[in-house]
């Protein structure tokens, strides 16, 4: 089924890149990583997993900004200012709180048990997650797990809502150009100066990955990739007001994934040849162009292949964002439930894989039969 008015290879890509997130914090479990976890295998871990999990953090969120910011402006265009913000209020403001109220102290209940202390739940919730909740983690500030991409997209809707506010009483035509494309004279500076302000946050600023803080006190953040985070979600803003998406998506960009795929390859070839020093050598604008060159590639690869619809792909995008919200407690439960059983890391990283993502989008079908639930899910 196809529809030329609905953007159908953006929906599919979403769904993509979920699956990539969840299989993501299912690895953490199984492989290296410099974050921590609910849960710990007690095993060998599987080394290579790391790879994995660099390859994604260099793209995946960045390019779910990328689409986020695109649909903004319409969502605003149709329904104004007050009823965008409300709408972003309850869509992105009922999660997060039910997620720190409930699910969060239940996942970090079950790795303090576990790792830490044998006490009751309503122990542990009253005289340490309401006490010290707000510092087990993200020291003063809030902890919304997984949902620190939710919590972004409503700091930025409440910006942009702000930012169009005024914008309107000084400039009262906002125009959608249709001459605007996305010229490598423009893609190049933007690589180059994201490795730059990379490398100084990384480096010079003592920002490096995986360094989470609570900015202004409950933003979530990870500093070594807002300027990706920040600079997709302003460029998919732009990539709707002066339309230069299809620029971008044409089939020739299919090949943007060649030099994106290909610094990634040469770095997994370097570990193991020079060592992880010349590996990782300027690897901030390494990762820059592996972010423009996937992001460019994939958005290429799916308008060209996959822009088209059926009733499980429908169902599956209707149910992406509840699959994003309900799934690192299903991963959790999971990842205790086999760790009786005696398997490899890499076994149960694909049992559990193979078992999440259908149970994600299971989970948020179910919710979204609750009256109402569609209006926030």
């Amino acid at each position: 089924m196809t529809d030329k008015n609905r953007l159908y290879y953006l929906d599919n890509l979403k769904v993509f890149l979920i699956i990539l997130v969840i299989m993501h914090h299912v690895g953490q479990a199984y492989g290296a990583t410099g974050g921590s976890w609910f849960y710990s295998y007690p095993g060998e871990r599987v080394k290579q997993l790391g790879l994995f999990f660099g390859f994604n953090a260099s793209f995946f969120m960045g390019l779910f900004f990328f689409i986020s910011g695109y649909f903004y402006p319409q969502s605003f265009n149709r329904h104004g200012a007050r009823k965008f913000t409300i709408d972003k209020l309850i869509r992105f403001g009922i999660p997060l709180i039910f997620v720190y109220l409930f699910i969060t102290p239940l996942l970090e209940y079950v790795k303090y048990v576990n790792y830490v202390n044998q006490i009751s739940f309503q122990d542990f919730y009253i005289r340490t997650w309401l006490k010290d909740g707000l510092h087990i983690v993200y020291p003063g500030g809030f902890h919304f797990a997984h949902l620190w991409f939710v919590e972004h997209l409503l700091v930025y809707a409440i910006l942009y809502a702000a930012i169009r506010t005024v914008l309107q009483k000084c400039v009262p035509s906002l125009s959608i150009t249709t001459t605007r494309q996305a010229r490598l004279y423009i893609i190049i500076p933007y690589i180059l100066v994201l490795g730059v302000i990379n490398h100084l946050l990384r480096t010079s600023w003592g920002f490096p990955t995986d360094r989470w803080i609570a900015f202004l006190g409950f933003i979530q953040m990870e500093p070594a990739h807002i300027p990706q985070y920040l600079s997709l979600f302003v460029l998919g803003i732009f990539a709707y007001r002066w339309s230069f998406l299809d620029s971008i998506s044409t089939p020739r960009n299919i090949l943007w994934l060649l030099p994106g795929l290909g610094i990634f390859v040469v770095t997994v070839v370097q570990i193991y040849t020079t060592g992880r020093e010349q590996a990782f050598f300027m690897w901030a604008y390494r990762e820059a162009l592996l972010c423009v060159g996937v992001c460019i590639g994939l958005l290429a690869l799916f308008k060209t292949f996959f822009n088209r619809t059926g009733r499980i792909m429908q169902i599956l995008s209707e149910n992406a964002f509840g699959a994003y919200i309900f799934h690192v407690p299903l991963v959790v439960a999971l990842q205790y439930a086999f760790d009786p059983v005696q398997a490899g890391a890499f076994t149960l990283f694909v049992v559990v894989s193979f078992l999440s993502i259908p149970g994600s989008f299971l989970i948020s079908i179910l919710v979204r039969l609750i009256p109402g639930m569609k209006r926030v899910l």
